[in-house]
Parts: C-alpha cells; sequence; structure tokens
C-alpha cells in the first residue's frame, strides 16, 4: 500500500492522470481504427496500451479501497482508545488518591518526617536538590542532609533506589488467576 501523505501523494495523483489519460485516448484510438475498418491484428498495440493502463487503474482503485478500509480500521481503534484514555482519566485522581494513601502508610512506617516526606516527593517527581530547596525555601545542603537520612530510614542507597522501592511494583506484571 502506497502511503498517501507527504510529497509522494502529488506524484501519484499526476501519475494516475496521466493513466487515465492513456486509457482514454488508447479507448478512442482504438474505436476511431475499428470504424476505419482496421483489424484487431493491426491494432494489438492499442489494445495492449489499452490493457496495461486498464490494470494500472484498477490497482489505483484497489488500492485507494484498501486505503480507506485502513483508514476506517484506524478511526475505529482511534475511537476505542479515546473511550479506554477517558475510562483511565476519569480514575485517574481516584488511583492518585489510593496511592498517596500508600506512600504516606510508607512514610509512616519509616518514621519520615513532614520535610523529608516533602524531599522525597520532590524527588520522585525528578526535582533536583537544588529545586526542591528553591520550592521549600531552605538551603540546598539541608535537603541533601533530609535524603542522606531518607535513605537510612528507608534502607536504599540513592534516590534511584528509593524511586525503584515505588515504583517497582507497578511495573511489575499482574499475578495470573491460575
Amino acid at each position: 500500500m502506497i502511503d498517501p501523505s507527504g510529497p509522494f501523494r502529488h506524484w501519484q495523483t499526476l501519475f494516475a492522470v496521466f493513466v487515465l489519460i492513456v486509457f482514454g485516448t488508447s479507448i478512442i484510438e482504438i474505436v476511431s481504427e475499428f470504424m476505419s475498418g482496421e483489424t484487431l491484428h493491426s491494432m494489438a498495440d492499442d489494445i495492449a496500451r489499452l490493457a496495461v493502463s486498464a490494470l494500472v487503474l484498477a490497482g489505483f482503485v484497489i488500492d485507494r479501497r484498501a486505503q480507506q478500509n485502513a483508514l476506517k480500521d484506524l478511526g475505529g481503534q482511534l475511537q476505542k482508545a479515546r473511550g479506554q484514555l477517558a475510562r483511565l482519566d476519569s480514575r485517574s485522581p481516584e488511583l492518585a488518591g489510593q496511592y498517596r494513601a500508600v506512600m504516606q502508610k510508607q512514610f509512616d512506617a519509616w518514621n519520615l518526617t513532614g520535610s523529608e516526606q516533602d524531599v522525597v516527593i520532590g524527588m520522585l517527581k525528578g526535582l533536583s536538590f537544588r529545586e526542591i530547596a528553591g520550592l521549600r525555601q531552605t538551603r540546598e545542603k539541608t535537603v541533601r542532609q533530609q535524603a542522606s537520612s531518607v535513605y537510612r530510614k528507608a534502607g536504599v542507597s540513592s534516590r534511584n533506589e528509593l524511586t525503584a522501592w515505588f515504583f517497582e511494583d507497578m511495573l511489575d506484571p499482574p499475578a495470573s488467576d491460575n
């Protein structure tokens, strides 16, 4: 199937017009030669040109229908995906609330202070220590010390391990119900 987008589309259209012209002139030529009494044998080149142009036009029609069917299928898939996204989007606040509750439970288990919790949330969002310090209106050194305290309490040695701790279970495949 030929991609109907981009600069190739114009060449495809020009070629189709050219083939239509060849097809039309071949029909006119065959009819006029037949009316003037020529035999089919003497019109063999015109008949061959007509047959080839008819085959090329048939190919264009088949390709166009295939493109339209593919586009229709893609439209259906897009609608289905939009529906799934809308369902997920409507559940986002609920899921976010549940995840925040799980995070808070873990924060409590690690005995994190409010400031340490803020630092963890900033790190999970991908903020630098400098950005977290700016948001919290404190020094970067303080944020680094709080992060070290969090690592110690959580039993991890780095930001990556801390982040992995919170996201690892989400990335595991769901348990099968066999």
